[in-house]
């Protein structure tokens, strides 16, 4: 370093305290110096400074302030704002609880059959009224693709699509009550829309055409059914159909379609073959049952059909199905009519035999060895009078461990012990 370096420096320090020191002039000589070209003093700064702080001071006490406020407001509101309070509650309470149950929903995929069921039901209601459709969607296609199953056999895809369905009906706002059947097929519209690629939204679009075609119809006996309501009942079912056909490339993926047709061609006149319709179902989800359900319902009395049919039909769906059921189609078969319209009367008004039935249960069983088709198995043993049957299956059922199972199942508590007691083994 020679030193030179640090004389310049100097000089140039020198040079800016000069030009701090004297204003610079850029016009002519009696025009004012720039307003920008020297800096305030150092009192306007500092007080500029200080007026700042004094400032930011005044906003954080009023934060504090305010703060202190809304402490002592939620700790003593007035009883306008309780009322507010209430209201506001009582408005999300929904959401609240739908998201608890898409929480609780999933944990118990792996409960007991009734627990499944239920928690089924509540996640597909959860999503609908979460606005979660996309993900309605999604798990949808999952237990169909998978074909999952409840403990006791039955598809999984079943009671997410009616909890879906449930939820989507009680979705109509207030002010579109009046029109709520334009409001439905809207909202289900649009989702297909948005989902092109999905069964979901077609079927439900599907089953608010078929509800409202029901609600032209009513539920009174054919001979008190106004005449005039027939010609609108007929083409609203029609209307569904021809949707339904329309939409089958995305829609019959899912075996609920099946079922929807099936239940939609029952009321029309449009001369469709429900057995065609089976045939089709069980090629692309074999051994769903709900399927094999609606053909039974077309083959009641009250549909113009008779036990004899029903006999013959529980026959031939074991036929159809027994490479993957063995002959446990006859014992579904006849168990879902004891849930409706033979419940109590099934052995004396039907011509179900106690001993396909038996063995039909006996497949079950050995398929899906769950508790809910144990007790089911013992109490139609009971009420088919076989002691011997019954007295095999009681050790075999847990009854303190789920009251809620011996409930659905046996119908009370009661009905339990006095079978018990026929087959000399009572229970505690």
């Amino acid at each position: 370093m020679d030193g030179r370096r640090p004389a310049t420096a100097g000089l140039l320090v020198a040079s800016l305290m000069l030009s701090c020191a004297l204003p610079l002039r850029a016009g002519p000589a009696d025009s004012p110096p720039a307003a920008s070209a020297s800096p305030p003093p150092a009192t306007t700064r500092e007080a500029a400074v200080a007026a700042a702080i004094a400032e930011r001071q005044a906003l954080n006490e009023a934060r504090i302030r305010q703060l202190r406020q809304q402490v002592e407001q939620r700790a003593n509101p007035t009883l306008e704002q309780r009322q507010q309070q209430l209201a506001e509650y009582q408005r999300t309470a929904p959401e609240r609880e739908a998201r608890k149950r898409l929480l609780d929903a999933q944990p118990k995929l792996d409960g007991t059959e009734l627990e499944v069921r239920e928690a089924l039901f509540a996640q597909g209601r959860a999503l609908i009224q979460l606005q979660r459709k996309p993900e309605a969607v999604a798990a949808y296609r999952d237990y169909v693709a998978q074909r999952r199953r409840t403990p006791s056999g039955l598809w999984m895809s079943e009671s997410f699509y009616l909890g879906v369905e449930s939820a989507l009906i009680e979705s109509v706002p207030e002010q579109e009550r009046a029109r709520r059947w334009d409001w439905l097929e809207e909202q289900t519209l649009r989702w297909a829309r948005e989902a092109p690629d999905s069964p979901l939204p077609r079927l439900m679009h599907g089953e608010i055409l078929l509800d409202r075609a029901w609600e032209i119809r009513g539920s009174r006996y054919v001979a008190k059914t106004p005449p005039r309501v027939w010609k609108p009942f007929y083409a609203a079912l029609d209307r569904t159909l021809k949707y339904l056909d329309d939409e089958r490339a995305v829609a019959s993926g899912a075996p609920e379609y099946y079922r929807l047709t099936l239940n939609t061609l029952r009321g029309s006149q449009s001369g469709g073959s429900p057995l065609e319709v089976l045939d089709q179902g069980e090629r692309a989800f074999p051994g769903y049952y709900p399927m094999y359900f609606e053909i039974y319902t077309t083959l009641l009395p009250k549909w113009s059909g008779s036990v004899a049919q029903i006999e013959a039909f529980a026959a031939d769906a074991v036929r159809r199905t027994r490479a993957s059921e063995g002959e446990s189609m006859y014992a579904r078969i006849y168990w879902f009519a004891a849930q409706g319209a033979y419940s109590k009367t099934l052995f004396w008004r039907t011509h179900a035999s106690w001993e396909r039935m038996r063995q039909g249960f006996e497949d079950i069983v050995q398929r899906y060895p769950d508790q809910w088709n144990l007790h089911n198995y013992a109490r139609f043993a009971c009420d088919a009078q076989d002691r011997d049957t019954l007295a095999t299956l009681l050790p075999r059922l847990k009854v303190q461990a789920n009251m809620t199972l011996l409930e659905s199942a046996w119908g009370s508590r009661k009905r339990f012990e006095e079978c018990s007691q026929m087959a000399g083994s009572l229970r505690s």
